[in-house]
C-alpha cells in the first residue's frame, strides 16, 4: 500500500477513535448528571459537542491533493443533524464550512455544497426514519455515509482530474464502516438508557406491589387474632372473666393492626424511627398470649423460656410484629400437632431469642430462599412476606436473624439483639442466665 493510502487509513483511524472517546465521555457524564431520570440532551449541547469533533476532525484531516482535505467530519455532522433534529443541523453546516474556509483551496467549494446538500437530506431522512427501528436507521445512515464518501472524494477527483482510486477506496470503506459502528454504538446506549428508566419505572411499580401485599399479610395477621378470640368467646359466652381478658388482648390486636396500618402510611414521609427501651421479657409474654389460642386450636404445646431481665433499643411494636410472623409460621409448619419453643439468653453482650418448633423442616436451598418476597412454603395460602417483613424490621433494630433447619426434623429462628446499656437495664446475671439452651 502506497504511503499516501497509509497516511489516510492511519488519519482516519485517529479521527474515528476520538469521535468514539468523545462519545463516550459525554455520555458517561450525561449518565452520571441525570441518572437516568430521563432521556433528553438539550440541543445547544449536542451543537457544541459535535461542533467540537468537527474542529478535531478537521486538524487530523488527511490532504490527497491541493486544496482537499478528507477526514470523518461527515460523522459528527450526521450525529447533531440525527438526534439534534433542525434546530441543530443548519447550525452544524454553518459550522463545518467556518472551519473549512482558512484553509481555502478547491476543496472549500465542495465542503460547501456537501454541507447545504447533505443537511437537506439528513433532514428528510430523519422525518421519515422516526418510527423506524435502530437497526434499519443504523444501515441508512452508513448507506448515506458511503453516499457522501462517493459525492465528496470519487466525483471531485473525476471534475479536478486527481485519480486516486485506492485512495477513494480507503475512505468510502472507512467512512462507510465507522458509520455504523459510532451509530450502532449511540443507538444501544440510548437503548441502554431506555430499558433503565424502563427498570426505574417496573422497580417502583415492584415497591407499590410488594407494600401492598405486605400491608395486606401484616394486617390479616391481628384480624386472625381477634377472629379466635371472638370465636372463643362465643363458645363459652357465660364465662365472664376469661372473656374479659380476651375482650382486651383482642381490642389491642386491632390497635396492632391500626399501628401497622399507620406505619405504612407514613412510608410516602420521612419520620423518625422510634427507638426505646424494650423489655424482652414482657413482648415474648405479651406475643406468646396473643398466639396462644392458635396453638391451643392446632393442638399445639407452647413453652416459654426466659432466662434473663434485660432489654433492647427498638420498637416494641416491631418486635412484636416480628416474634408473631415467626411463631406464626412454626405453628404452621406443623399440621399434625407439635411443640413450640421460646426462650431467651444472654451472651456476649448480646440478647438472644430463639424459637424452636418441631415441623417439617426446610431442605438447604429453601434456606437460601427464605426472606425472598413472595416465597412461601405454604403453597398458594402464602405470600412469602412474613420472613421478608421479620428480616428487614430485625435489620431495622441492628439485629440479625439466623435459621437452621432439617426436613423432616423442625426449625430453629435465632434472632440477635445488641443489649440495652442503660443503668435500668444492666442488672447482675444471675447463673441461670449465663447458661444457653439447647435449640432441641
Amino acid at each position: 500500500m502506497p504511503m499516501s493510502h497509509l497516511d489516510l487509513l492511519t488519519g482516519l483511524l485517529l479521527n474515528l477513535l476520538v469521535i468514539l472517546i468523545v462519545i463516550l465521555l459525554i455520555s458517561f457524564q450525561y449518565l452520571s448528571r441525570n441518572k437516568v431520570h430521563k432521556l433528553h440532551i438539550q440541543p445547544l449541547s449536542i451543537f457544541l459537542a459535535c461542533s467540537l469533533l468537527l474542529v478535531f476532525s478537521l486538524g487530523m484531516s488527511v490532504r490527497l491533493e491541493d486544496g482537499f482535505l478528507y477526514d470523518l467530519r461527515f460523522i459528527p455532522f450526521l450525529l447533531g443533524g440525527i438526534y439534534g433534529g433542525n434546530r441543530v443541523l443548519p447550525w452544524l453546516a454553518v459550522t463545518m464550512i467556518a472551519i473549512r474556509v482558512p484553509m481555502m483551496g478547491p476543496g472549500l467549494w465542495v465542503t460547501v455544497v456537501m454541507a447545504v446538500l447533505f443537511a437537506i437530506v439528513i433532514m428528510y431522512m430523519r422525518q421519515r426514519l422516526e418510527n423506524k427501528a435502530w437497526k434499519t436507521k443504523v444501515y441508512w445512515y452508513t448507506l448515506l455515509a458511503f453516499v457522501y464518501s462517493i459525492l465528496s472524494l470519487w466525483v471531485p477527483s473525476l471534475i479536478f482530474h486527481f485519480h486516486y482510486t485506492n485512495s477513494f477506496l480507503v475512505y468510502s470503506a472507512v467512512l462507510s464502516g465507522s458509520t455504523f459502528f459510532v451509530f450502532y454504538l449511540c443507538e444501544m446506549i440510548r437503548t441502554i438508557y431506555i430499558l433503565q428508566l424502563e427498570a426505574i419505572k417496573y422497580e417502583k411499580m415492584q415497591v407499590v406491589s410488594h407494600l401492598a401485599a405486605s400491608m395486606s399479610h401484616e394486617v390479616r395477621n391481628p384480624l386472625t387474632t381477634v377472629k379466635g378470640f371472638l370465636q372463643l368467646i362465643q363458645e363459652d359466652p357465660a364465662n365472664v372473666s376469661t372473656n374479659s381478658e380476651l375482650s382486651k388482648v383482642a381490642v389491642s390486636e386491632i390497635d396492632r393492626a391500626t399501628e401497622v396500618i399507620n406505619q405504612y402510611l407514613n412510608f410516602a414521609r420521612p419520620h423518625p424511627e422510634l427507638e426505646e427501651e424494650v423489655g424482652i421479657r414482657d413482648e415474648i409474654n405479651r406475643s406468646t398470649d396473643i398466639i396462644m389460642p392458635l396453638a391451643v386450636k392446632k393442638g399445639i404445646i407452647l413453652k416459654a423460656n426466659i432466662l434473663h431481665h434485660h432489654s433492647i433499643m427498638g420498637d416494641p411494636n416491631k418486635l412484636q410484629q416480628v416474634l408473631i410472623n415467626i411463631m406464626k409460621n412454626g405453628l404452621e409448619a406443623m399440621e399434625s400437632g407439635g411443640t413450640l419453643r421460646i426462650f431467651s439468653y444472654l451472651e456476649n453482650r448480646n440478647v438472644f431469642i430463639v424459637i424452636n418448633d418441631t415441623g417439617i423442616g426446610m431442605t438447604k436451598e429453601q434456606l437460601m430462599r427464605l426472606g425472598e418476597p413472595y416465597f412461601s412454603m405454604k403453597g398458594k395460602n402464602g405470600t412469602g412476606l412474613g420472613m421478608m417483613t421479620a428480616f428487614q424490621l430485625t435489620e431495622g433494630m441492628k439485629g440479625t436473624i439466623k435459621v437452621l433447619s432439617k426436613p423432616g426434623k423442625g426449625t430453629s429462628v435465632i434472632l440477635s439483639f445488641p443489649i440495652y446499656e442503660g443503668e435500668e437495664s444492666v442488672r447482675s446475671m444471675t447463673p441461670s442466665s449465663q447458661v444457653r439452651p439447647s435449640l432441641r
